[in-house]
């Protein structure tokens, strides 16, 4: 087993384990999930998964994000902030278009309209941090940032399939440390 296969394991399962805290922080309300967030990224990682396999270059960090994002997006039906706001429903329009446009392109373009989809569903998700980073799970996203690092460690081939999922994952969730750790100790400061 080479490296990069023993890196997209273990990002794969680092992935999947950070949604056990997460789920359990939603199902004691701690964390209140953005449903418009978990619905693009659930439907976007899904075609992102298939698009990879598509092109042979499945790795277990999309996998992991799939099967997480999936539950809590069922998660967020119940627990989920209620309501969407005229950013929500402009992220979903936008997104929506991505995903309508992956399934008129090829592979390489369907994977890059699915992730870009992916970046633009996080904003209603930073939008509700920047305002109240308690409705969110730190530690989890500790841990997301972590395998999102071994996905790049998995890298087995510079190509835009095996390349731009795991390195948009990481563009996308590191704001999230910022969030979450860094500028509430700063709120602190002031």
């Amino acid at each position: 087993m080479s490296l990069n296969n023993i890196f997209s394991i273990l990002a794969g399962l680092l992935f999947l384990f950070a949604f056990f805290p997460y789920v359990r922080s939603i199902v004691v309300g701690k964390t209140v999930p953005k449903k418009v967030t978990w619905l693009i990224w659930a439907l976007n990682d899904v075609i992102v998964l298939s698009g990879m396999f598509l092109t042979g270059k499945v790795n277990g960090l999309i996998v992991g994000a799939t099967l997480g994002a999936v539950i809590v997006f069922c998660l967020s039906i119940k627990k989920g902030e209620n309501g969407w706001d005229v950013r929500d429903k402009l992220c979903v329009t936008i997104s929506l278009m991505a995903i309508v446009g992956s399934f008129f392109s090829t592979k390489n373009v369907g994977i890059a309209l699915s992730l870009s989809a992916l970046f633009i569903a996080a904003w209603p998700m930073y939008v509700s941090a920047w305002k109240c980073p308690e409705k969110e799970d730190a530690k989890s996203w500790v841990i997301f940032n972590t395998a999102n690092l071994f996905g790049v460690l998995a890298i087995s081939s510079m190509t835009f399939a095996s390349v731009a999922p795991p390195v948009m994952f990481v563009v996308i969730d590191t704001p999230m440390l910022y969030l979450l750790l860094v500028r509430p100790r700063l709120r602190l400061v002031k």
